[in-house]
């Protein structure tokens, strides 16, 4: 689907499925108009106020629908986008960070905690990790992003020694493959069974709702420029297609205690 990820297929088949099932047999889905449409999104999103992000997923994927089904354009004008509110990633400070990894005692879940908040890897980036992936004395890690486009991030020392203790826990022996076994050890582990843990975190330590997994990267990338890490630098390893996204991360890692500000006398 045009380098789409698997998560966006999986969003797509969803929101499609969702727009068919709205109607009847007897209904030509071909032959709706644009104010039927309008409608179904009036009725099923906006209405029921649900977020610009939801709409706009489910927008798309009709969309996508009726170009590769029907050879049709929806109007962009007539049906525009929701705009997004621009709002600053939530992180999580090193000294939480530090007290939820000094007291996990799982090592496999504690390297999905360290991969995110120490290397910038997303979820399903984490859940499919390969051992000949991980360039230990290079200090690096090969990443597979969105669009399956490839990329190299920063590995420190402190990822590197939970990764070989999970290795040698694991009693791994051979060289390639999947590093996070999934379900009777056939092929990696779903993106749910990461959640699923972040989620059960997030109680335990009385975790803030917008704090999520995806907090974890957003940390790696402020601390970084908090660092005096480059913005080019960052973007690369992160991923980003564009600077623009990478930009935001300027704005939260920014110590205004060193700013002198305007002299008023």
């Amino acid at each position: 689907m045009g380098g789409r990820s698997e998560v966006t297929i999986k969003n797509y088949r969803y929101a499609i499925i969702r727009f068919l099932n709205r109607y009847d047999e007897k209904t030509n889905i071909s032959k709706l108009t644009i104010d039927d449409i309008i409608k179904y999104f009036k009725r099923d999103f906006i209405d029921k106020g649900l977020s610009a992000t939801t709409y706009n997923v489910n927008l798309a994927a009709v969309r996508f629908f009726y170009l590769i089904c029907f050879d049709r354009s929806i109007s962009k004008i007539l049906l525009p986008n929701s705009k997004l509110r621009k709002r600053f990633p939530k992180i999580v400070t090193k000294g939480l960070f530090l007290k939820i990894i000094n007291n996990e005692d799982n090592l496999e879940h504690k390297c999905w905690l360290l991969l995110s908040f120490c290397c910038g890897l997303r979820i399903s980036e984490v859940a499919t990790i390969k051992i000949e992936d991980i360039y230990s004395k290079d200090h690096k890690l090969k990443v597979l992003g969105k669009g399956n486009k490839e990329r190299f991030t920063i590995l420190p020392d402190v990822v590197i020694k939970a990764l070989r203790a999970l290795y040698k826990e694991k009693k791994y022996t051979h060289k390639t493959g999947y590093l996070f076994k999934g379900y009777k050890n056939k092929d990696h582990i779903n993106n749910k069974t990461i959640i699923n843990y972040f989620t059960s975190l997030k109680k335990k330590y009385n975790l803030n709702d917008n704090i999520t997994f995806h907090s974890l990267r957003h940390s790696f990338a402020t601390y970084y420029l908090m660092n005096g890490g480059s913005l080019l630098a960052l973007q690369s390893m992160l991923g980003h297609e564009h600077l623009s996204s990478t930009i935001i991360y300027i704005h939260i890692s920014q110590n205004f205690n060193e700013l002198e500000g305007i002299k008023y006398v």
